[in-house]
């Protein structure tokens, strides 16, 4: 899954507004909008190209919510009272609650929310920092800007087996 997405790092949007070939050809292959923010579509096309598909209704393929509405998935939760890691260990590819609503791909292959304080994640729909186009980038982000890590892809292998 993580190359799968890796092979739209550095692409941009024409004008800013979710506008490029690529990402309606993500948005399209997942029901949505032309337009359409692509964050979570993202997520679920790079999934879904490798043969795995999520169970998350195709109606929410494009909502954020959608990924971490299953309490069984989650493996790590932010709190008033601090952080916790919870149930099953943190992996790559892993998906990343950040901000209002947008999630990421968990690119580096160990991170532990109790130890260390920042992490690179990849990201469709978003900046590079100031300056940058939208677009899909690995950026380095800070432990209290995480929300919620749900693990989806070792439910699934364990499925297979």
């Amino acid at each position: 899954m993580i190359d799968s997405a890796y092979r739209f790092v550095g692409r941009t949007e024409r004008t800013n507004q979710n506008d490029a070939d690529w990402i309606k050809m993500i948005n399209r292959s997942n029901g949505l909008p032309d337009r359409a923010h692509y964050c979570a579509s993202g997520y679920y096309y790079a999934h879904r190209v490798n043969g795995i598909v999520l169970p998350v209704p195709r109606v929410s393929v494009g909502r954020v919510a959608a990924y971490f509405r299953d309490p069984a998935k989650i493996v790590y939760r932010r709190h008033a009272r601090g952080n916790q890691r919870i149930g099953r260990r943190i992996n790559q590819a892993d998906a990343v609650s950040l901000f209002a609503s947008h999630i990421e791909f968990l690119y580096d292959r160990r991170y532990d929310p109790e130890t260390d304080d920042r992490v690179r994640l990849l990201g469709f729909n978003t900046t590079s920092g100031p300056g940058t186009k939208g677009g899909c980038y690995v950026n380095w982000r800070r432990t209290d800007e995480i929300k919620l890590i749900a693990n989806w892809i070792t439910p699934y292998l364990e499925s297979v087996k």
